[in-house]
């Protein structure tokens, strides 16, 4: 057996084992006795006011509700200087962030096969993509926006509105008398697949930020995940499966990805959807090679070769390039490696996208703060164009 097929310190198989037949008994709860009082729609919609406000939940909600809420609030922020830091981060190279989320975090969910099959079976993605990627990005967004993990942030809002979606699929999934679910593939939205998620959104996204040649301190990492170790326990996520540091983190996730780590055809279909859809919010040209270009350089060889992600000598060299010589970063708040000056470029094109997004047929809006807007857009003008004159 070699050192990646043993069992880690801190978590081990049999371990990951039990996580697989486990839900999320709190939000189970609430959404068993609300879809019993058949008052699931207004849930949704009350739901969608309470995050997109900041104040308080009102008096008439439904008890369990009511108690859903008040439990899920009631985590332990970690020091604010350090979330802080975490967030400077995305302040510094936010564009870049959420590039690796579409780019890196996303397909490698979808090669996750025991994983992908909910979404898959939901259709979430192969039918509504614009949602998946909205919804992602938002929740981003809202996270690592000062202010989001306040007692009343976006942030907090955000993470109970789906923790709370995922028992309502969670139940609609065990309930379908048509379509059994496979027991092979442990409870669905288990708490090793929250546990993934949890490390897609952390380590999969500090990881793609080094390979793309861009620095991140020890603090910037730690403050990073710290921000989502708090919207981890709003999630329902269980205390032993939140890593404490990074290093933890990197050894859960590719633990997590050893007994994970398969395509399948429902995640090839995911990414064919995802990779059309960025494809799409980029103008006709070679922009439009780099949503391709990127899966291809982060995912495993197997996996994008399995994926059929077209590739793209120029770009590939390109990304090589940046990433041989990290080691001459321009480390100056909100600058980036002048190679990679395209992907802040399509980043921005792709935020644009979102912003004008119609969801279901209208436009929803999406809440990108002011000055992280401008600031990006400046970094992008002032600080890299010139340079390339």
């Amino acid at each position: 057996m070699t050192a990646a097929e043993q069992n880690t310190v801190k978590w081990s198989d049999p371990f990951l084992d039990q996580m697989r037949l486990t839900g999320d008994p709190l939000a189970d709860n609430a959404v068993g006795a609300l879809f019993e009082s058949g008052g699931m729609f207004s849930v949704w919609e009350l739901m969608k006011q309470l995050v997109q406000n900041d104040h308080p939940a009102p008096d008439q909600l439904p008890s369990e509700l009511k108690t859903y809420l008040q439990a899920t609030a009631q985590v332990s922020a970690p020091g604010p200087a350090l979330v802080e830091c975490g967030q400077r981060l995305f302040e510094r190279c936010g564009p870049e962030i959420l590039t690796v989320l579409a780019c890196y975090s996303l397909p490698a969910s979808y090669a996750a096969r025991r994983g992908v099959q909910v979404l898959y079976r939901t259709g979430y993605l192969a039918n509504r993509p614009n949602h998946r990627v909205f919804e992602t990005a938002q929740m981003v967004m809202d996270v690592l926006t000062p202010g989001g993990l306040d007692p009343t942030g976006r942030g907090i809002r955000t993470a109970q509105k789906v923790r709370l979606m995922h028992a309502a699929i969670r139940r609609l999934i065990l309930t379908d008398p048509e379509r059994p679910w496979d027991e092979e593939l442990g409870i669905p939205i288990n708490q090793e697949d929250l546990a993934g998620t949890l490390m897609v959104f952390t380590v999969v996204i500090i990881n793609g930020l080094h390979r793309l040649g861009i620095a991140t301190s020890a603090e910037e990492q730690q403050g990073y995940l710290e921000a989502w170790k708090l919207i981890g326990r709003i999630l329902g996520i269980q205390e032993a499966l939140i890593p404490d540091t990074m290093p933890e983190g990197n050894e859960l996730c590719e633990l997590i990805q050893r007994r994970q780590l398969q395509a399948c055809p429902e995640g090839k279909a995911m990414n064919d959807a995802l990779l059309k859809l960025l494809e799409q919010k980029l103008p006709p040209g070679r922009l439009r090679n780099w949503p391709g270009a990127l899966m291809r350089y982060f995912l495993p060889v197997e996996i994008a070769d399995r994926f059929e992600i077209p590739r793209f000598e120029m770009e590939q060299h390109m990304l090589e390039s940046a990433a041989q010589f990290r080691e001459e970063l321009e480390h100056v708040s909100g600058e980036i490696d002048r190679r990679l000056w395209v992907l802040r470029k399509c980043a921005l094109l792709l935020l644009r996208g979102m912003v004008s997004a119609e969801l279901g047929g209208k436009r929803t809006p999406f809440i990108l703060p002011t000055n992280l807007h401008h600031g990006w857009a400046q970094s992008h003008r002032m600080s890299l164009w010139p340079k390339l004159r």
